[in-house]
Protein backbone atom coordinates (compact mmCIF):
# COMPACT_ATOMS: atom_id res chain seq x y z
CA UNK A 1 0.00 0.00 0.00
CA UNK A 2 3.11 2.01 0.60
CA UNK A 3 4.26 1.73 -2.52
CA UNK A 4 1.34 3.08 -4.35
CA UNK A 5 0.34 5.63 -2.12
CA UNK A 6 4.18 7.27 -2.27
CA UNK A 7 4.80 6.41 -5.78
CA UNK A 8 1.19 6.53 -7.38
CA UNK A 9 -0.21 9.38 -5.07
CA UNK A 10 -2.65 6.64 -4.37
CA UNK A 11 -5.57 7.17 -1.64
CA UNK A 12 -6.36 4.00 0.30
CA UNK A 13 -10.49 3.92 0.82
CA UNK A 14 -10.74 0.56 2.07
CA UNK A 15 -8.64 -1.94 3.88
CA UNK A 16 -9.38 -5.58 5.37
CA UNK A 17 -6.71 -7.67 6.90
CA UNK A 18 -6.40 -10.65 8.51
CA UNK A 19 -6.99 -10.84 12.08
CA UNK A 20 -3.40 -11.02 12.94
CA UNK A 21 -2.90 -8.02 10.70
CA UNK A 22 -0.15 -9.88 8.86
CA UNK A 23 -1.86 -10.10 5.62
CA UNK A 24 -4.36 -8.01 3.14
CA UNK A 25 -7.39 -9.55 1.68
CA UNK A 26 -8.77 -6.89 0.33
CA UNK A 27 -8.20 -2.94 -0.06
CA UNK A 28 -9.23 -0.27 -1.91
CA UNK A 29 -6.97 1.86 -3.95
CA UNK A 30 -8.18 5.22 -5.69
CA UNK A 31 -5.74 6.99 -8.28
CA UNK A 32 -7.37 10.13 -10.04
CA UNK A 33 -10.97 9.06 -11.19
CA UNK A 34 -10.19 5.63 -11.05
CA UNK A 35 -9.94 2.67 -8.07
CA UNK A 36 -7.78 -0.28 -7.80
CA UNK A 37 -8.47 -3.04 -5.47
CA UNK A 38 -5.27 -5.18 -4.25
CA UNK A 39 -4.77 -7.97 -1.96
CA UNK A 40 -1.32 -10.14 -0.32
CA UNK A 41 -1.18 -13.34 -1.53
CA UNK A 42 -2.93 -16.18 -0.31
CA UNK A 43 -1.45 -19.18 -1.94
CA UNK A 44 -4.26 -21.71 0.23
CA UNK A 45 -6.48 -20.30 -1.94
CA UNK A 46 -4.52 -19.87 -5.63
CA UNK A 47 -4.19 -15.93 -5.04
CA UNK A 48 -0.48 -15.49 -6.34
CA UNK A 49 1.55 -12.22 -7.38
CA UNK A 50 3.02 -12.47 -11.09
CA UNK A 51 6.02 -13.25 -9.66
CA UNK A 52 4.64 -16.21 -9.12
CA UNK A 53 3.86 -17.12 -12.56
CA UNK A 54 7.35 -15.93 -14.20
CA UNK A 55 5.51 -12.27 -14.98
CA UNK A 56 2.61 -10.41 -16.00
CA UNK A 57 -0.04 -11.06 -18.50
CA UNK A 58 -1.29 -7.28 -18.25
CA UNK A 59 -0.09 -4.02 -18.09
CA UNK A 60 -1.13 -0.90 -16.61
CA UNK A 61 -0.91 2.23 -18.22
CA UNK A 62 -1.22 5.50 -16.57
CA UNK A 63 -0.77 8.70 -17.95
CA UNK A 64 0.63 11.54 -16.00
CA UNK A 65 1.70 14.93 -15.72
CA UNK A 66 6.13 13.59 -15.51
CA UNK A 67 6.93 9.70 -16.68
CA UNK A 68 10.36 10.47 -15.80
CA UNK A 69 9.78 12.00 -12.29
CA UNK A 70 7.49 9.20 -11.37
CA UNK A 71 9.72 6.23 -12.87
CA UNK A 72 12.30 7.68 -10.21
CA UNK A 73 9.93 7.81 -7.60
CA UNK A 74 9.20 4.33 -8.81
CA UNK A 75 12.74 2.99 -8.39
CA UNK A 76 13.17 4.73 -5.19
CA UNK A 77 10.11 3.01 -3.92
CA UNK A 78 11.71 -0.85 -4.96
CA UNK A 79 10.16 -0.75 -8.44
CA UNK A 80 13.15 -1.87 -11.26
CA UNK A 81 12.80 -0.71 -14.54
CA UNK A 82 11.94 -2.81 -17.51
CA UNK A 83 12.17 -0.18 -20.38
CA UNK A 84 13.55 3.13 -20.15
CA UNK A 85 11.76 6.41 -20.71
CA UNK A 86 11.69 7.22 -24.44
CA UNK A 87 9.97 9.65 -27.05
CA UNK A 88 7.59 7.22 -28.69
CA UNK A 89 5.88 8.73 -32.26
CA UNK A 90 2.01 7.96 -31.11
CA UNK A 91 2.84 11.58 -29.13
CA UNK A 92 3.85 9.86 -25.49
CA UNK A 93 7.16 9.49 -23.91
CA UNK A 94 6.73 6.34 -22.02
CA UNK A 95 8.78 3.71 -19.54
CA UNK A 96 7.60 0.58 -18.07
CA UNK A 97 8.78 0.16 -14.35
CA UNK A 98 7.55 -3.41 -12.45
CA UNK A 99 6.19 -3.35 -9.02
CA UNK A 100 8.01 -4.78 -6.02
CA UNK A 101 4.70 -7.14 -6.80
CA UNK A 102 5.33 -8.02 -9.81
CA UNK A 103 2.91 -5.76 -12.09
CA UNK A 104 4.15 -3.87 -15.03
CA UNK A 105 3.32 -0.36 -15.11
CA UNK A 106 3.72 1.59 -18.21
CA UNK A 107 4.26 5.69 -17.76
CA UNK A 108 3.62 7.86 -20.16
CA UNK A 109 3.00 11.62 -20.74
CA UNK A 110 1.81 13.35 -23.80
CA UNK A 111 4.96 14.97 -25.89
CA UNK A 112 3.03 16.17 -29.07
CA UNK A 113 -0.60 15.18 -30.53
CA UNK A 114 0.00 13.68 -33.90
CA UNK A 115 -2.68 13.66 -36.84
CA UNK A 116 -4.90 9.91 -36.21
CA UNK A 117 -3.15 8.96 -39.92
CA UNK A 118 0.13 9.66 -38.43
CA UNK A 119 -0.69 7.29 -35.40
CA UNK A 120 -2.03 4.80 -37.67
CA UNK A 121 1.14 4.70 -39.79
Amino acid sequence: MEFYREVFGAEETVRMADPDGRRIGHAELRLGPATIMVADEYPELGILSPAAYGGTGMTLHLHVDDADAMADRALRAGATMVREPADFDHGERQCRVRDPFGHEWLLGHEIRKPPMDEVLR
